[in-house]
């Protein structure tokens, strides 16, 4: 019992001792290190194209642009706007992690998405990031 304490207490004191830079907090003059940035960043990309639902919960983006290089967080006002006037494309996109986003609600719309690409010998996958309507109807 009192060597468990003993190690406890001498942990807690090596980890007091070390810069809350190093154990991953802020400390003095330590910035958050966030998402890796420059070269080695991984980029939000964005499509436009028409929500369609599958079998065992799946989401797929049909008539889907190209995915292109976005910026990251909920898509804007003026996203929108730019896309409402941007013609459907001809790829399809498996969509993943959107389940937390309602996609029914969008089924058949118009959206816009954004997430994290993923290329492989399944296809390409995006892991949403952001989905926005952009119109009800889902027309060429």
């Amino acid at each position: 019992m009192k060597a468990t304490w003993f190690l406890t207490v001498l942990a807690a004191a090596a980890l007091s001792a070390t810069p809350a830079a190093q154990r991953g907090g802020r400390g003095a003059g330590a910035e958050f290190a966030g998402p890796p940035q420059g070269p080695n960043a991984i980029p939000i990309m964005e499509s436009i194209g028409c929500l369609a639902d599958g079998p065992n919960n799946t989401w797929t983006l049909s008539s889907a642009t190209e995915p292109a290089k976005s910026t990251p967080g909920f898509s804007k006002t003026e996203d929108v706007k730019a896309a409402e006037g941007k013609p459907l494309g001809s790829q399809q996109l498996r969509l993943v992690g959107l389940l937390e986003m309602h996609p029914e609600e969008h089924k058949g719309h118009k959206v816009l998405v954004k997430g994290l690409l993923i290329k492989d010998a399944a296809g390409q996958r995006l892991n949403i990031t952001s989905l926005t309507t952009v119109s009800p109807t889902c027309a060429k």
